[in-house]
């Protein structure tokens, strides 16, 4: 079930002209300096998406994501030895933020349904969230959305954010985040199982 969001605020694509306040929004709330060619992929690659946030004409958040289909392929969840999840998309959280006076209000977790939703229904069926910390043994892996995201290890809101999406903590990797950032970060997992399409 998809949380409500407060009166005014409205969850949209990022169009071209949206592009320099969401960077400048990502630049606020990041730890990592996104170049412009990472919002113009999001515009312009179909396996890639941003929605954003806007309350009186403002955007005030952003979630952005990219989508793989997996088919099976021996190994852990999601990785690229997965005997499970032949077949099952997966979506990879690539950034997400709220500006802090909007915090707290479900906008985080709508954006992340609604992107999930999305990028699925462009495949298929839509999706619902899944019990806290599922498995996707239990899941058909043609029915769910594998999710992940990379968390800075010492975002400790960030972590439990994704845990009360039912995403589990992966174990340590001792790796730097991509545009040179020097956070160290982990990765979170998780399944949204989809329902038919009526």
């Amino acid at each position: 079930m998809t949380s409500l969001l407060p009166d005014g605020i409205g969850i949209r694509m990022m169009k071209s002209s949206d592009m320099p306040q969401v960077h400048a929004l990502h630049t606020k709330l990041l730890p990592v300096a996104y170049p412009t060619a990472f919002f113009v992929q999001l515009l312009i690659q179909p396996q890639r998406m941003c929605l954003i946030a806007t309350y009186d004409g403002k955007i005030i958040a952003f979630a952005s994501a990219t989508m793989e289909t997996r088919h099976s392929t021996p190994g852990p969840l999601g990785s690229s030895g997965d005997q499970t999840g032949g077949g099952a998309l997966r979506v990879t959280l690539l950034t997400l933020g709220v500006s802090p006076e909007f915090r707290r209000q479900g906008i985080a977790r709508r954006l992340v349904h609604e992107i999930v939703q999305r990028l699925r229904s462009s495949c298929g069926a839509p999706c619902h969230e899944s019990p806290p910390a599922p498995s996707f043994s239990e899941s058909d892996s043609t029915d769910a959305v594998i999710i992940s995201a990379e968390v800075a290890r010492n975002n400790s809101s960030g972590q439990s954010f994704y845990s009360h999406l039912g995403m589990q903590r992966q174990l340590e990797v001792d790796k730097q985040s991509g545009f040179g950032s020097k956070a160290h970060t982990c990765m979170v997992l998780g399944v949204m199982r989809t329902v038919p399409v009526s």
